[in-house]
């Protein structure tokens, strides 16, 4: 008797069952595609200097309606290393969409013995030189907004978390 219970229940069930989706279902909205940090890594290439490289590339740049920021960074920084990782990772257009990271390493620019470029292009927002990595990013002239151990001070202190797509959702495209 209990197994035909069972089986007239399951049968009722089933019968309930609209062929319609539930609307739970259905009123799952998708969530914001994710994209990835738009980061362009500048390379020593013969006949163009590091100054005029990034001047081209940050007037293309702009010309697309990006906000820019260029990172300084080298392989043997550990905080370097992690923060590629976070730049590998993908978050909602509107949080870092808007901008273009020009990164320079150290140690493509010290192979080429180009490191006076280098060093050059860095103080131009950045005067210590050994402290890595310099992320900043930038205005419409190319001069320094803001430098990211200042902005993880400044989203600290609001009670944010201090992350880069934090930081670039506080900046609009140029």
């Amino acid at each position: 008797m209990i197994t035909r219970t069972m089986i007239a229940i399951a049968l009722l069930l089933g019968a309930c069952e609209s062929s319609e989706p539930a609307k739970s279902q259905t009123a799952v909205k998708a969530a914001p595609k994710g994209v990835g940090y738009d980061l362009r890594r500048l390379r020593p290439k013969d006949g163009e200097t590091l100054a005029a490289m990034f001047e081209r590339m940050r007037a293309q740049a702009q010309s697309e309606g990006k906000r820019v920021a260029v990172l300084f960074s080298a392989d043997w920084c550990e905080p370097c290393r992690k923060l590629d990782l976070e730049l590998g990772n993908t978050h909602p257009v509107g949080d870092i969409g808007h901008v273009r990271i020009f990164e320079i390493k150290e140690e493509e620019w010290e192979a080429a013995t180009r490191m006076d470029e280098f060093a050059a292009l860095r103080k131009r927002w950045y005067e210590p030189a050994d402290s890595y990595p310099v992320f900043i990013v930038l205005d419409d002239g190319g001069n320094a907004v803001e430098e990211m151990k200042d902005a993880i001070t400044r989203l600290e202190q609001a009670g944010v978390s201090p992350t880069v797509a934090t930081w670039f959702r506080g900046f609009t495209s140029s």
